[in-house]
């Protein structure tokens, strides 16, 4: 589906592209501050490079935003990992039962029958 999707815009939008560059092939001069002189080219070439340069430079911006997201989700799935192996570790431990022993501050067992039977007509 994804790579369908991508045809469906892939190939329309180079189709307009090619369009658009063969119909602007009228030179275009233009000083560029950095370089020395006028630089000559076809108005496509100038516009779809600077188009480029743009998205280039967006992307890297977005790229750099993103950074802190990035390393904080790394954070999170190395600690999940963590977890996910002590919760392993722990279920596959076998289980030890220690009988008769009571626990820490539990009352002691009622002797004998007629213990019990005290207990149940209270």
């Amino acid at each position: 589906m994804r790579q369908f999707i991508g045809i469906v815009i892939f190939v329309p939008l180079a189709v307009i592209i090619g369009i658009f560059a063969v119909e602007n092939r009228a030179p275009l001069a233009l000083e560029i501050w950095p370089l020395p002189g006028f630089h000559e080219m076809w108005a496509s070439v100038w516009i779809l490079g600077l188009l480029a340069i743009g998205l280039i430079l967006g992307m890297s911006v977005g790229w750099l935003a993103g950074i802190g997201w990035r390393r904080r989700a790394r954070r999170a799935e190395r600690l999940n990992r963590t977890l996910e192996r002590q919760i392993a570790e722990r279920d596959a431990a076998p289980i030890t039962v220690v009988a008769n022993t009571p626990a820490a501050g539990a009352l002691p067992a009622p002797a004998g029958r007629a213990a019990r039977t005290a207990l149940l007509e209270d």
